[in-house]
């Protein structure tokens, strides 16, 4: 909890505006519309956040508690308290505000949690990780920027189904590959704008290298899963659970909104 915390409030203050006080204020921020501000990638965010702190939590109850039976439930609903404190604290910044949208979100991510944490065998078969991408993947002009997080307009969000998670696939090349399927939205974001890109929002679907697997696993080839359990094989494990490494697969992208700029103007 103290490096969740000590986490958060340094990306509160660099990324948040966290310290620039104002009154508490609430704001209606929509979900995924062409008018939101960021095309839904916040709420997704503010989800995958809340599910991987109750994941993480979840870990840590089960490796010490002596009955780890409500893990799962105890982890996401303090992950969803600390989200809702990060959300009312936005409220006091004249930036962001209080969203109840990003509240609902939150939930979202703490009960998918638990679900991939109580179904049995959904925790080796299903992943849901965020890829930063590079500047290739990007229009060009699409750089970083100085926060810590990466911005939204460099974020894919992706559910990969394993194939080592099957027992019927074990022992073959398949353990090595799974089934993408992935969402982004662009063209929402200040620099975009200035740029005259027009809004899109995209569903990717394709096949990945499971480097976990590739990694770590217990098939045929040399690899390090002698050292899985070491602390640097734990904290690179986890790393991959929630982390698409960019260039370990390949998509097909389906574009289901395009929204493009005249001037000031949106034209459908």
């Amino acid at each position: 909890m103290a490096i969740v915390g000590a986490a958060i409030v340094a990306v509160g203050i660099k990324d948040w505006d966290w310290g620039n006080g104002s009154g508490f204020q609430t704001i209606e921020e929509g979900w995924f519309a062409k008018n939101t501000r960021h095309g839904g990638m916040d709420k997704i965010g503010h989800a995958f956040s809340t599910y991987v702190i109750a994941d993480l939590l979840t870990d840590r109850i089960q490796a010490n508690a002596s009955d780890p039976t409500g893990a799962p439930i105890t982890a996401a609903l303090v992950a969803f308290g600390v989200m809702g404190l990060v959300e009312t604290v936005d409220g006091f910044t004249g930036r962001h505000r209080f969203s109840r949208e990003d509240i609902v979100a939150n939930g979202v991510g703490a009960l998918f949690s638990v679900f991939r944490n109580t179904v049995p065998g959904l925790r080796e078969k299903l992943d849901w990780r965020i890829m930063y991408t590079p500047a290739s993947f990007e229009r060009p002009g699409i750089t970083s920027e100085t926060g810590i997080l990466p911005p939204y307009e460099r974020q894919r969000y992706i559910m990969a189904l394993k194939g080592s998670g099957f027992e019927a696939l074990k022992n073959t090349p398949l353990q090595y590959l799974e089934l993408h399927a992935g969402f982004d939205a662009r063209g929402f974001e200040e620099r975009e704008r200035e740029l005259g890109y027009p809004i899109e929002r995209s569903f990717y679907v394709g096949v990945g290298l499971n480097l976990n697997e590739v990694l770590f696993g217990t098939g045929p080839h040399p690899n390090f899963a002698r050292y899985k359990d070491t602390l640097p094989g734990w904290a690179a494990r986890k790393t991959l659970e929630y982390v698409q490494v960019p260039y370990t697969s390949v998509y097909q992208e389906n574009r289901f909104s395009t929204v493009r700029r005249v001037g000031t103007v949106f034209r459908d």
